[in-house]
């Protein structure tokens, strides 16, 4: 899709809007201010005609201002941490509230499975954050929110640069195969998770394989209501096969019944810096290592006489900008909610960019008597990702990180004639890389639905809904072939066009029943039915050997990919279409309350799935939740210290089906004209990987809900792990898939506690932290019809002299991913490193993280508020693959440069290059990940409303001994689809940044 395409369909987004405004009329204002019991005003309050869904919310001062029909006689006012009020409008239209301290929004309303439940009812173990309470500063992913806010779930950014990936795990590291990311839902929608950016794998450079965006760049962070983090059994069942890995619930802003409101925001920053920079040495000491470790004749032949610091002059600081505007409105019958967000987020790197256009809109429209309501959404981005020559398996010519990290800092950059300068010492120029290598990609993404519930019965609702969510991206990658020492690219050059698609769709017919048996005895139940579909598809061309751009003093403004048929070599033309992925579901809920004080909760899904084999195409997960409401009881409502207790238990069973379609079928693939083989032997008895799940909790409250808490003790058990091996001689030479009887464990507990310190009228201070264990291990992992123990190695270091390397083992009596490593013995006489021998490998180390932790806090007084956001990891290992095989030691020789803890060393140049455990680090660090200060103006004469204005910052600090850029990494380091965890190499930097920005509504 073109710019201009997308701006058509926004321009008719807008247009929609306008028709909206027939449905308003014969309206009222109402005016007032919402205070707590000692006065001070609540911001954030939803005030809401009774009987009509939306409404408004309350600013800094307290104050909203509401638009109802002529006809409406009373107001809702709710708030989280308070109890709901219901008011009379009166004669005048002007109202003044005092809220009533709650146990801690016990009837916010939680989006679930499929449904909602107020929070107070919910059996399972579930998180909600909201608006107020997520992440500040430079955002460009939705996961970003999180990071830090909920107790077990670790968000780890596996690079700093603007939408890249990342790497998110719900109580542990629970796959040997695939990511491990959870179930993402969006307004209901369950998406495929995957992305339309073509990966792109640099062999020819031998640069290695691209790092890859994240997938969810097409929502706009500032349309997000709240997000429901469902982590256990009985809360994600209801998603069946999809849901061992958790689930990620996304609900988007929707218009109020409101006179119609305009609100923005805008935000200007800039990269102001390394957050943590990776120990080089500086100008001064490389010059006295050129001494320290050659011949005076040597380091005078490698002191070249300048002095630089690429590390910086790769660096750039251009303007961050965010600007989104929003308009909504909508009365009892019909609402809707549209907005645009424009947005720049340059790298840390030049010429690395992410531009971002998003436009959302939605709305819902009520009909016969409210009995019939129809309700559509829809998001259409528009990403273009500017990229630089960054890579996660990168041999021996490293990339442009590496390259700035082993520059010759006595060496200028440029020949006299402006050509750049080549050293010849394997160390390509940095400039000369930042030059040459282009990647832009851009990437199209619209998420619609639409759906129409009827009322059958006051008691009995019927929902259908469809959704579609279509992906369409292109890459154009080239080398210039000015490019120096980089063979085969020297004088030759490289381009790569291509294009992927992916689409997925998602029918609902859901039906839904409410009734109350007694007046103590609530009784809900959900039937439904899901068909879900996926494809993917893309084509690469690949040419080399261009004619033009082979000198950087002559370059013309064309591109290689403007010009393919230019190259003298064409690779065959590559194309490849994803086995189509078909769900079918069959599920339902019952829900139980009685007398507030007992609660119960059962689920059942039949997921049907072309990924398994004939003999196995349905999996079946049930679920059971129980609730006791202990502070209900009678023998507990005399009591002074607990505003709230109540204890939670669930068990249930989810699956997995986190692998490649058509695993279990025969697959053939085409070599040349008229030449298939076959690559995958077909296994019909191939059935979905399980993981039964208990979890324990208990929540409480007390000093008038002051201070809320919740513990949760989990056990997670996955079993019949799915697993690629090599199919049985005389078989074909290809690979198939079986189920192991192992078990893959996890098990922790997590603790949160939210705290309003201080509460005065003038002054507050709310303090939240949240805690989590986890011990991670696999069990009866043996070898197929054996008690031999199954050992698969991965974890790739990559670099000069540990090309084939393998650092990590997945095998019995072990976390995932171990280290597995020879070990590091010290230094010889000569100063050569002594590792042990090959076959001494040992296990080395745990690089899951035992323990997650974090911690917001918000200081307020009168208008001006501070809030604080930040967090980190303990108890595992990373590896420092960077000074393993970059900047080590031996480089100095040539007159690369090293890093610090090399130099400070016994170790000598001569001493060769290993993996071993030596490169081993503590990973264990604490991060503030954002602190903004905000002053709320509040309202500006008759038109701005609730201006605030705001300062933040990302990044600012982390605390930690790792040497590396940030401990918080996880580069792609997979082998054969068996992921890595905590290997850390040449990545790209975390950046400090700035910004300050202000928003207002109309």
């Amino acid at each position: 899709m073109t710019m201009k395409r997308l701006l058509r369909r926004i321009s008719f987004l807008f247009l929609c809007v306008s028709f909206t405004q027939l449905a308003f009329s014969q309206t009222k204002v109402v005016t007032g201010t919402i205070s707590d019991d000692k006065g001070a005003p609540v911001q954030g309050a939803s005030v809401a005609v009774k009987g009509a869904k939306g409404g408004t919310t309350t600013d800094a001062t307290g104050a909203f201002t509401l638009t109802v029909s002529a006809n409406a006689r009373a107001l809702v006012i709710s708030s989280v941490g308070y109890n709901q009020q219901e008011i009379g409008i009166p004669v005048d239209n002007k109202v003044s509230v005092t809220l009533v301290s709650s146990s801690q929004g016990l009837n916010d309303v939680i989006v679930i499975g499929y449904g909602t439940t107020r929070r107070k009812d919910a059996t399972g173990s579930l998180t909600l954050v909201t608006a107020k309470d997520f992440n500040q500063g430079v955002i460009t992913s939705p996961d970003q929110l999180l990071q830090n806010k909920v107790a077990g779930l670790e968000i780890v950014n596996n690079s700093g640069q603007p939408g890249s990936a990342t790497t998110i795990r719900i109580r542990g590291n629970s796959n040997i195969r695939g990511n491990g990311n959870p179930l993402y839902v969006v307004d209901g929608v369950i998406l495929d998770g995957r992305d339309a950016r073509p990966s792109l794998n640099l062999g020819i450079g031998g640069f290695g394989q691209k790092p890859e965006d994240n997938p969810l760049l097409f929502i706009d962070p500032y349309s997000i209501q709240d997000i429901t983090i469902l982590k256990d059994a009985s809360s994600t069942a209801i998603y069946g096969s999809r849901g061992a890995n958790g689930v990620i619930v996304i609900t988007t802003k929707k218009g109020s019944s409101s006179a119609v409101k305009l609100e923005a925001n805008a935000s200007v920053g800039f990269n102001v810096g390394y957050m943590k920079r990776f120990d080089i040495l500086p100008y001064g000491t490389f010059v006295s290592a050129l001494s320290k470790y050659n011949a005076d004749t040597t380091a005078a032949k490698l002191n070249l006489g300048s002095k630089v610091d690429p590390m910086h002059d790769i660096t750039q600081s251009n303007p961050i900008q965010n600007y989104q505007v929003s308009m909504s409105g909508g009365n009892e019958n019909g609402k809707f909610r549209a907005s645009f967000l424009a947005s720049s987020t340059p790298g840390f790197i030049q010429n690395n960019n992410l531009d971002k256009y998003i436009a959302t809109f939605n709305g819902g429209y009520k009909f016969l008597d409210k009995r019939l309501s129809i309700d559509f959404g829809l998001i259409q981005g528009h990403v273009t990702n500017n990229d630089v020559l960054t890579s996660n398996t990168a041999g021996s010519a490293g990339n442009l990180i590496s390259a700035a990290l082993q520059w010759n800092p006595t060496a200028s950059y440029y020949n006299p004639d402006g050509s750049f300068r080549n050293l010849g010492n394997g160390t390509p120029n940095p400039l000369m890389l930042l030059k040459a290598y282009n990647d832009v990609s851009n990437i199209n993404t619209t998420l619609a639905n639409i759906s129409a519930s009827f009322k059958i019965l006051p008691s009995l609702e019927y929902k259908f809904l469809y959704s579609v969510n279509q992906s369409d991206g292109s890459r154009n990658a080239s080398v210039d072939g000015f490019v120096r020492g980089l063979a085969p690219l020297d004088g030759n050059g490289f381009g790569s066009v291509q294009n992927a698609s992916l689409t997925s769709q998602v029918i609902d017919h859901l039906l839904t029943f409410t009734t109350s048996f007694s007046p103590d005895f609530h009784f809900t139940a959900l039937g439904g039915f899901e068909y879900w579909k996926s494809n993917y598809s893309n084509n690469q061309a690949v040419a080399q050997t261009f004619d033009f751009n082979q000198s950087e003093l002559s370059l013309i403004k064309a591109k290689y990919t403007d010009i393919m048929f230019d190259g003298k070599t064409q690779s065959p033309f590559q194309s490849f279409t994803d086995i189509t992925t078909e769900v079918q579901s069959y599920f339902a809920r019952v829900d139980f309350n009685f007398k507030d004080k007992y609660y119960l909760t059962g689920t059942f899904r039949a997921d049907g799935s072309s990924k398994f084999g004939a003999n196995n195409k349905y999996g079946y997960f049930p679920s059971a939740g129980f609730k006791w409401n202990i502070a209900n009881e009678d023998f507990l409502k005399d009591n002074t210290l607990f505003s709230g207790l109540s204890f939670r238990a669930t068990w249930g069973i989810t699956g997995s089906q986190d692998f490649p379609s058509g695993s279990a079928i025969d697959q053939y693939s085409f070599t040349s004209y008229q030449h298939a083989a076959q690559v995958n032997a077909g296994n019909p008895d191939l059935k979905w990987e399980q993981t039964m799940q208990y979890d324990f909790g208990i929540d409480f409250s007390i000093l008038n809900n002051r201070i809320h808490a919740t513990v949760d003790y989990y056990n997670k058990n996955k079993t019949d792990i799915l697993f690629q091996s090599t199919a049985i001689q005389p078989g074909p030479a290809a690979t198939t898939w079986i189920n192991l009887p192992g078990h893959l464990l996890n098990s922790g507990i997590e603790a949160t506690v939210d705290a309003s310190v201080v509460k005065t009228q003038n002054f507050s201070w709310d303090l939240a932290v949240n805690y989590a264990t986890n011990n991670n291990k696999i069990t009866e992992f043996y070898a197929p019809g054996t008690k031999t123990p199954l050992a698969i190695n991965t974890g790739q270091i990559n670099g000069q002299g540990v090309s084939g390397t393998l650092g990590q083992i997945i095998t019995n009596n072990q976390p995932v991913d171990e280290f597995y490593l020879k070990p590091f013995k010290g230094y010889d006489q000569k100063g050569n490193q002594i590792v042990g021998d090959p076959g001494s490998e040992t296990f080395a180390g745990n690089p899951n993280p035992t323990s997650l932790f974090g911690i917001a806090t918000t200081l307020r007084y009168k208008k001006l508020s501070l809030s604080l956001n930040g967090g980190g990891s303990a108890g595992f290992k990373i590896y420092n693959n960077t000074a393993t095989s970059v900047t080590n030691i031996a480089g100095i020789a040539n007159g690369r440069n090293i890093d610090e803890n090399a130099y400070k060393s016994a170790e000598q140049p001569s001493s060769g290059v290993a993996a071993s455990t030596r490169f081993l680090e503590d990973g264990t660090y604490f991060k503030l990940r954002n602190a903004s200060l905000t002053y709320n103006i509040g309202n500006v004469g008759n038109y701005i409303k609730n201006l605030n204005v705001y300062v933040s910052g990302t990044n600012l600090f982390v605390l930690t001994g790792f040497s590396g850029f940030d401990p918080e990494v996880n580069i792609d380091k997979n082998n054969n689809g068996y992921p890595s965890t905590s290997i850390e190499y040449i990545p790209y930097p975390t950046p400090r940044s700035v910004q300050v920005g202000v928003n207002f509504a109309l």
